[in-house]
């Protein structure tokens, strides 16, 4: 069986690269990689890799677009790619993940692909989300635990364990909880951002499943400053981007209105991104944290050789600070 993902990043280039790295080890058959901007390190190091396609998303690319510009929204990106990848590939599956999400279980979730009848045209896709321990040493940004959802949208042990900050979080969440979608490349269905969208008529029951195991890990927020900086994003100007869950706006929001409050925003991080050791028990006696051994500095090594990158927290940051003042950084 042959799978690609489509995906739009404007990440450090070691994050980028640990994205990549992970999911041709897994055996992808292509990565349709839109860069959000240019990225002239990545594309030197990454090379002429035969699973990877590198589509610069530039001022041409946008104007021979659906839209003709460049959409303001950054989801509107991200579905016009999305879509442009299902016209082009040759696989039979594709998924629209973003560059903190990685595919996990993969050989149980391929075979449960592989069995699906031809008039399932898509499979949802169950995630977990990293969280970090309070206070735990990061040797890398993709260590921690992952917290999974709980089954209710409200569940009695949420204020309990997370107090007022269980305004933050949905099902237990920071992040969505409702998975991604792998779909059938034939289908030549639009993609969207978690769900492809069946042709009308067709009933959900039909035309779509759900893969019962996790299979999707996402790593919302490498660092605080990943995090903040991708809470302002859903923010420009101080208008959440619609449509999130309210869990996701009161959090965009917050960091917009305090965001020159630097210890209310690790505060608000502490909560909502980080649990104590207390929280971390509860959890895992409720079933609602998981591990996964992802090991993305191995395969970096396995799969770009040449790459030296520091994927430490605090060279990460540094990375995104350049991003940030509009440079691309040329070490790590």
């Amino acid at each position: 069986m042959r799978w690609d993902i489509v995906t739009t990043a404007f990440e450090p280039t070691a994050v980028t690269l640990g994205f990549l790295a992970h999911h041709v080890d897994l055996g992808v058959n292509k990565i349709w990689l839109h860069l959000d901007a240019p990225n002239p390190e990545l594309e030197a190091l990454v090379g002429d890799h035969p699973k990877i396609q590198i589509i610069n998303c530039d001022a041409v690319y946008w104007q021979n677009s659906t839209k003709g510009e460049r959409p303001w929204d950054f989801r509107v990106r991200q579905t016009i790619n999305a879509d442009a990848a299902m016209a082009q590939s040759a696989a039979d599956w594709i998924a629209h993940i973003d560059a903190d999400e990685y595919v996990t279980n993969a050989g149980a979730l391929f075979t449960f692909l592989q069995q699906q009848p031809a008039e399932v045209l898509t499979v949802v896709v169950p995630n977990g989300e990293r969280v970090h321990r309070r206070g735990q040493l990061q040797s890398d940004v993709f260590t921690g635990a992952f917290r999974v959802p709980f089954p209710p949208r409200i569940h009695r042990a949420l204020p309990l364990l997370y107090g007022n900050y269980a305004r933050y979080l949905q099902k237990g969440l920071a992040g969505y909880w409702h998975g991604k979608a792998f779909t059938r490349v034939s289908s030549g269905l639009p993609l969207a951002l978690h769900r492809a969208r069946l042709p009308e008529g067709t009933p959900v029951q039909k035309g779509q499943r759900e893969f019962p195991e996790r299979a999707i890990l996402h790593f919302d927020g490498m660092t605080k400053a990943h995090w903040l900086d991708k809470m302002r994003k859903k923010a420009p100007d101080g208008k959440v981007l619609k449509p999130h869950n309210p869990a996701r706006i009161r959090q965009a929001q917050d960091v917009w209105d305090n965001r020159d409050d630097g210890p209310y925003l690790d505060d608000l991080y502490r909560h909502v991104k980080e649990i104590s050791g207390f929280q971390a028990m509860v959890l895992n006696l409720l079933g609602r944290t998981k591990t996964f051994d992802v090991n993305v500095p191995a395969k970096i090594k396995a799969v770009f050789p040449n790459a030296q990158v520091d994927l430490s927290p605090g060279a990460v940051d540094a990375a995104l600070q350049d991003i940030q003042d509009g440079r691309v950084p040329t070490t790590f």
